[in-house]
């Protein structure tokens, strides 16, 4: 009898060494799968942003060209001064 409670305390023992060795890797893989859902969350976040921005740029940029090139064929343009 005194064998046998010696085996379970042994199997109790290396279950519990077992748990406190996965558990932290557990919370390891755990916190990193979650600092990548962030920062996925985060990069597509700014990636919108910046497309938003870029396309607004291209369009601010393509009426101020179309501002100039206006603004030079009336320079060019001869008075109507009499």
């Amino acid at each position: 009898m005194a064998k046998q409670k010696t085996i379970n305390n042994e199997k109790v023992n290396m279950k519990k060494t077992r748990n406190n060795t996965t558990k932290p890797l557990a919370e390891l893989v755990y916190n990193k799968a979650i600092r990548e859902e962030i920062e996925e969350r985060v990069r597509d976040r700014y990636l919108k942003r910046i497309n938003y921005l870029v396309g607004a740029n291209n369009e601010l940029m393509s009426e101020l060209e179309q501002y100039e090139r206006v603004r030079k064929i009336d320079e060019l343009a001869p008075d109507d001064e009499v």
